[in-house]
């Protein structure tokens, strides 16, 4: 009697750095996806994100919360506005850029948050 072949395996993601799992200081090259440990850039925003989400929760006491999406995707927007406009001298093409935006679309962004 044969032997049925194994179910095939699971696909297994790929390996993550420390320094992107939230041990350290990262950054990723949007090209090609590898990191590079001598940036800046950290993981400890999305702690920071996880923290407040946490306390989001605890506030609510139960209750059910409603169009959480938007609402965090709005207050990280703001935020990031804000700094990366501060870093480009307010230079609304070079922040587009940065962003990965088209300009108009920062443009109303802008608009949006009251930043013009």
């Amino acid at each position: 009697m044969s032997q049925p072949f194994p179910p095939p395996a699971a696909p297994q993601p790929p390996a993550v750095p420390a320094s992107v799992a939230g041990t350290g200081p990262v950054a990723v090259n949007s090209a090609n996806g590898s990191a590079n440990p001598n940036a800046t850039a950290s993981t400890d925003l999305q702690a920071c994100v996880r923290a407040s989400l946490q306390a989001y929760f605890d506030d609510l006491d139960g209750e059910t919360p409603a169009n959480m999406y938007d609402m965090v995707l709005r207050l990280m927007e703001l935020p990031l506005l804000e700094t990366v406009m501060a870093q480009a001298d307010h230079n609304q093409s070079r922040a587009a850029q940065w962003l990965g935006l088209n300009r108009n679309t920062l443009r109303k962004k802008l608009q949006e948050h009251d930043l013009l």
